[in-house]
């Protein structure tokens, strides 16, 4: 475990060192908010959504945002660990590479949270206030942290696809498609249709982004308990699939020498 945590705190540094990449996502952020300020104000009223609050929406479109864009791509980086024939290189370390890769990308996820939210926080709320209490907006960034964990995961098993197709880019832009649209990433996942709603909670989309900030629209101590606890089990699932996918890759690599 200390050998992860170096990497961590590693990946700590080198985030916060690289800090015109973090100023282009504060950027980006605040672009994305300020659309979807002016956005919500025009079309609630049209869309028979009254009962939802533009100012509790804001908080919303904040808190998917905040994880989206704090999420690292490490897809991509995996992938060219094996077109480059890094990996090679590394599975000859005492450690893993799962588990560094996963605790370097956490260390990246900190930083980018705490950069990204530091920023879109206090522009949500001087755009509309704060109507929270402090233990729910506490309740809200354990669970962003949570969120992203679990985001990292399943990006990884986006990258884990590469050890077949070579390339991550298929099976990243359907993860993509799914999160924007199962995750509820511009309107709740309410506002959706009874059947579109009972697909995306059989998946772990709407934990990593709308359900977790839907808490924002009507905050409940026991649904942020029940988002915490799915969470932790698509968690579960997402870490035994790429110990078994990514042992089969491995095999993969040796028939092919490396």
């Amino acid at each position: 475990m200390v050998k992860y945590f170096k990497i961590f705190i590693l990946a700590l540094v080198h985030s916060i060192k690289n800090y015109k990449a973090l100023i282009g996502l504060n950027l980006f952020v605040i672009t994305c908010l300020i659309i979807f300020a002016h956005l919500w104000q025009a079309t609630t009223p049209k869309m028979g959504t009254a009962h939802l609050h533009p100012d509790r929406l804001l908080w919303y479109i904040a808190l998917n945002e905040w994880v989206l864009i704090a999420l690292p791509i490490v897809q991509r980086d995996m992938e060219q660990d094996l077109r480059s024939g890094k990996l090679a290189c590394l599975l000859v370390r005492p450690i893993s590479y799962l588990g560094a890769t996963f605790s370097n990308c956490f260390g990246i996820l900190c930083v980018n949270l705490a950069s990204l939210g530091l920023v879109a926080f206090i522009f949500t709320y001087w755009q509309v206030g704060f109507p929270f209490h402090f233990f729910e907006f506490t309740i809200f960034i354990i669970l962003g942290v949570i969120a992203g964990s679990v985001g990292i995961l399943y990006q990884m098993l986006v990258g884990i696809s590469a050890f077949w197709l070579k390339e991550v880019a298929p099976f990243n832009w359907i993860w993509d498609k799914f999160l924007f649209t199962f995750g509820g990433l511009i309107i709740p996942l309410s506002i959706y249709p009874d059947w579109i709603q009972q697909i995306a909670f059989c998946t772990p989309f709407p934990g990593i982004l709308g359900q977790r900030s839907s808490l924002a629209l009507d905050f409940d101590l026991t649904q942020a308990l029940q988002i915490a606890g799915s969470l932790f089990w698509w968690g579960i699932f997402a870490v035994v699939c790429l110990i078994l996918l990514y042992r089969k890759g491995l095999r993969i690599l040796h028939i092919e020498g490396g």
